[in-house]
């Protein structure tokens, strides 16, 4: 037993620990010591969440803002479960949708950096099977410019009328294409999940692993990744956001259909890790960085964005945005800053023009945060 004058010392130290938490706190300090950004700028962002969140009827939010020397925001707005009520988490899983691409060409890039295969390598070289692969490279695939023209229409009804259907890669890929290129590869970006799907089975194929087991070994482990994956079936393991199109829940659905261009799974923390680990090529050597960071420009219309090997570049942030089912994101990275932004909602914009709700929110942050970064006459758009 502690005697007296021991009990007083652990007492008076317990306090004196309990002072400093508490002082921490209400100077807007977290324990690793990352300030706050100040209350206006905070308000500021906060109203630019509110705004995106009422015009598009979302129901909850997580959101995340980190720049060194500068300040921290991270929140969780709404509601995660609409029927029970439940309030939205920043610990809550979500549906990532195409930032999933971005694991994809990482892994890609790594197989690369192992000798296993070229980027300018046919496809046929791997999968002989699709009938256009002797057209078509591993860069043009990672780029979009393979040619491929997505029948999204085929595969949504195919998706609405079954929706927990187990699907095989080739079956997602026929779907898609109906076995036929669209126009002459190398030409120009055309948006392709078809084409991040081939890569997925090209991963398959050359490491004689499976995708997920790859993903687990060479990304998730060395980054720690605790809550990041592909999901085996239609549920969301652990406390996740629900998703919504209109008012219903449409989380459980078998993303097979989605595989390795939009199925994966992941949380605020961990996308704020690979936000800066896959925009600064942590996992690749410093050539092959480089090829990742080759680009081609996008058609007209979407602000400056242009494509690299599985990465956006957008007014020189680096990262990816996804929408699907229930879910939209967006995962960018600003190297100059070292400032990281993520944006999670369980709800699709009903209008995936190129300001959606993801877009939006993404352009008013970082206009706050990081004044300049985003052009006037593009944040001016957001205004009418």
């Amino acid at each position: 037993m502690l005697g007296g004058f021991a009990r007083r010392r652990n007492l008076l130290l317990y306090t004196i620990a309990l002072l400093v938490v508490v002082s921490m706190v209400a100077l807007g300090v977290s324990a690793c010591g990352t300030p706050a950004f100040d209350a206006d700028t905070q308000a500021h962002l906060d109203g630019v969440i509110e705004k995106v969140m009422e015009d598009n009827q979302l129901p909850g939010t997580v959101v995340g803002v980190w720049i060194p020397d500068q300040g921290t925001w991270i929140v969780a707005k709404g509601e995660a479960d609409m029927e029970t009520g439940r309030a939205m988490k920043t610990t809550d899983k979500f549906r990532i949708a195409s930032i999933t691409k971005t694991f994809t060409s990482n892994m890609v890039l790594q197989l690369a950096d192992e000798g296993k295969l070229e980027l300018d390598d046919r496809l046929d070289e791997y999968l002989p099977e699709i009938p256009f692969s002797s057209q078509i490279t591993l860069r043009q695939l990672l780029n979009h410019t393979s040619g491929i023209i997505d029948d999204n229409d085929n595969v949504d009804d195919i998706v609405d009328a079954d929706p927990l259907k187990k699907w095989e890669p080739m079956e997602v890929v026929e779907a898609y294409t109906g076995g036929e290129l669209d126009e002459e590869p190398g030409k120009q970006i055309n948006y392709s999940n078809a084409v991040y799907i081939i890569l997925g089975m090209v991963i398959a194929e050359v490491s004689g692993d499976t995708v997920e087991d790859f993903l687990q070994d060479r990304i998730v482990e060395p980054l720690g990744l605790e809550n990041t994956y592909f999901p085996e079936g239609p549920d969301i393991s652990g406390e996740h956001a629900h998703g919504y199109d209109g008012a219903e829940d449409v989380t459980r659905i078998d993303m097979s259909w989605d595989w390795t261009a939009g199925a994966m799974i992941s949380t605020l923390d961990d996308l704020k890790v690979w936000a800066k680990a896959f925009a600064e090529g942590e996992l690749l050597s410093g050539e092959m960085h480089e090829e990742q960071l080759t680009f081609v420009d996008f058609p007209k219309g979407r602000g400056e964005m242009k494509c690299g090997l599985g990465t956006y570049y957008e007014f020189g942030f680096l990262g990816h945005d996804g929408a699907d089912l229930g879910y939209q994101s967006d995962m960018m990275y600003y190297p100059g800053k070292e400032a990281t932004i993520i944006i999670l909602f369980n709800k699709l914009s009903e209008d995936l023009s190129d300001l959606n709700a993801t877009e939006k929110a993404f352009v008013g942050i970082a206009d706050i945060v990081l004044p300049g970064a985003i052009p006037e006459w593009y944040t001016e758009a957001f205004d009418e």
